[in-house]
């Protein structure tokens, strides 16, 4: 008998500490709350971070940035293989629009063409659309 009230009593305080736990989860606490607003920013483009990846050659595996063709943080433009690129000063005002190197019967978006180029001339992988850096991307090059 003895047993079984002990068993009883460990049963009833493992219920009750479930029961403590799942209400701590339901509640946000003011430190919960602050983590889920952290976040919401987060999610905001960050320019100094869109920088960065401008400048990062480890987006791709040919060993080139954005800044190989666009040099100065893209606020200039320069001749290269027989190409010529644009500074990307007020590329926000352009698209969506019409990318030839893409496709020149569609209009893409800026986030389409940043990703060309990271597949593209930087052999490396697209970003999801939703992501933090996508945003990052979009927010330095919105600021120039």
């Amino acid at each position: 008998m003895r047993k079984f009230l002990v068993c009883l009593g460990v049963v009833a305080a493992v219920a009750a500490l479930f029961v403590a736990c799942k209400k701590q989860e339901e509640a946000p606490t003011a430190e919960t709350a602050m983590t889920a607003e952290t976040a919401e920013v987060a999610m905001e483009g960050n320019v100094e971070n869109g920088l960065a990846l401008f400048k990062n050659v480890d987006l791709g595996t040919t060993g080139k940035s954005c800044e190989t063709c666009h040099p100065n943080g893209g606020t200039e433009g320069m001749e290269m293989e027989g190409m010529a690129t644009k500074p990307l000063t007020g590329v926000k005002d352009r698209y969506p629009g019409v990318f030839m190197m893409l496709d020149p019967e569609k209009e893409v978006t800026l986030a389409e063409v940043i990703n060309f180029c990271i597949t593209n001339p930087l052999g490396g992988e697209a970003l999801a659309e939703d992501s933090q850096e996508m945003k990052d991307f979009l927010a330095y090059l919105e600021s120039l």
